[in-house]
């Protein structure tokens, strides 16, 4: 009995104290003081930020090419004969100023020639003068034969007269009428063979124009057996040595053009439209818009190993036709005087088969607004505008140049521009800046 009254005081001791510490809870939580409420601050994204200001703008392309001569001279025999003298800094490699001699082909046989068609026209000459002086004799001759026929004619009519009398025999009459007829058939022998004379002449000068045709054909052949430059140049092959018969023909050596090299550099359509449409006054008269070629500043450029070497280019030419493997146009840049040396450096010669860079820039466009092409999406910016919030934004994109991108509208001077890529971009997020103040100074030295 006595053990079963102790369990059961034991178990109303715990009751009672659990039901204790309840209460002492309830009283304390109801007495206490109150727990205050901490308020949540927004969340700022830190991005990175340009200011936007107006900057000059020069558009440019580059590419590059392999050099190639202006002209080419391919010598070829037009006679044929022994090589009798060459310049004897006839190799390749060497320069020829304008009309210096470098090859004499033996020219003794076309002297002759030369010599013979002179003759030839001397004779042709003087049959000539023979027969127009044959042509006055005869027609003088013809004139006086004339007025004797004449005179006879008139003796015989006398002499018939007195036959008729019977003052002078039949006999004289008959006489005087044949010396009338061979007076007649003299006059027309002559006169004929007046009219013939013209065509003997005729024939005497096409063959006085054949001689001297001869002579000319004869006089050009020697001249060609002297082959002189017929422009500055540089040799690059030679396929002759002296005593060496060549025939017409048959190619000697070949040289380049010093005077200008031109280097054909393939562009996009893409590229040529930036160069020239974005320099050109959209509002200007077209009296007063300029070619845009004549506005290009080219430099043509090969790296020397630790050296780069530059030469002034210009605008020659847009090659025909596209090229089928790349959809491109060749456009061609000259380089005038491309062996002429510096005066303060040793310059190496732009010389063919060179691998070069070529840089075209054209005319400055001032006060446009510049972001880096990275820092737009799918045409539109992000913004921060008011109160720091973010604003996405679409504008208008007048070209790509280089890493930048040069914005036609949505865009003012003096906008924020954020360069950060946020993910996700919520419109009205709250932003936190990390400015770039260098980035106009330096895309105006870039883009100069």
């Amino acid at each position: 009995m006595n053990a079963k009254l102790s369990r059961i005081l034991k178990r109303s001791g715990a009751a009672l104290l659990l039901i204790a510490a309840v209460g002492l809870a309830v009283i304390l939580i109801q007495t206490g003081p109150r727990p205050t409420k901490k308020k949540t601050e927004e969340r700022q994204y830190l991005v990175d930020a340009i200011t936007i200001a107006p900057i000059d703008v020069t558009p440019r392309i580059s590419g590059y090419g392999e050099v190639e001569s202006d002209k080419t001279w391919k010598a070829v025999a037009q006679v044929s004969g022994k090589i009798v003298w060459k310049a004897d800094n006839l190799k390749s490699g060497n320069f020829f100023k304008t009309g210096e001699v470098m090859v004499k082909i033996d020219s003794r046989q076309i002297k002759l020639a030369v010599a013979k068609g002179y003759a030839e026209i001397k004779k042709y000459q003087a049959k000539i003068a023979e027969l127009k002086n044959q042509q006055t004799n005869m027609e003088s001759r013809l004139e006086i034969l004339k007025k004797v026929y004449e005179f006879n004619k008139s003796k015989l009519t006398r002499q018939r007269k007195l036959f008729k009398s019977k003052a002078v025999a039949s006999v004289t009459v008959e006489e005087e009428e044949i010396n009338v007829l061979k007076q007649q058939s003299s006059i027309v022998e002559l006169a004929t063979t007046i009219k013939l004379i013209p065509a003997q002449i005729a024939y005497q000068e096409a063959e006085l124009a054949a001689a001297e045709a001869n002579l000319k054909q004869s006089e050009l052949d020697l001249s060609y057996t002297q082959i002189t430059a017929p422009f500055d140049c540089r040799v690059r092959t030679v396929s002759i040595e002296i005593d060496q018969y060549v025939t017409s023909g048959q190619d000697m050596f070949t040289a380049d053009a010093i005077n200008q090299v031109e280097i054909p550099v393939q562009f996009s359509m893409d590229q040529l439209d930036l160069l020239v449409n974005s320099s050109r006054p959209k509002k200007a008269a077209k009296a007063d818009r300029k070619n845009p070629r004549d506005e290009m500043d080219i430099t043509v450029s090969v790296n020397g190993g630790a050296k780069k070497y530059s030469w002034k280019g210009k605008f020659l030419r847009i090659a025909s036709g596209v090229d089928t493997s790349t959809r491109m146009l060749n456009l061609v840049v000259g380089v005038a005087n491309p062996y002429k040396r510096d005066d303060t450096t040793v310059k190496p010669p732009l010389d063919r088969g060179l691998f070069c860079s070529v840089l075209i820039r054209g005319k400055t466009v001032k006060d446009l607004l510049v972001v880096p092409r990275y820092a737009v999406h799918d045409g539109r910016l992000y913004i921060a505008g008011k109160d720091l919030r973010l604003e996405i934004r679409p504008v208008k994109i007048a070209f790509n140049i280089e890493q930048y991108a040069v914005i036609e509208s949505g865009l003012k001077s003096g906008e924020t521009v954020i360069v950060s890529d946020i993910v996700p971009a919520v419109p009205g997020m709250k932003l936190k800046l990390k400015k770039d103040n260098n980035f106009i100074e330096n895309a105006e030295k870039e883009l100069r």
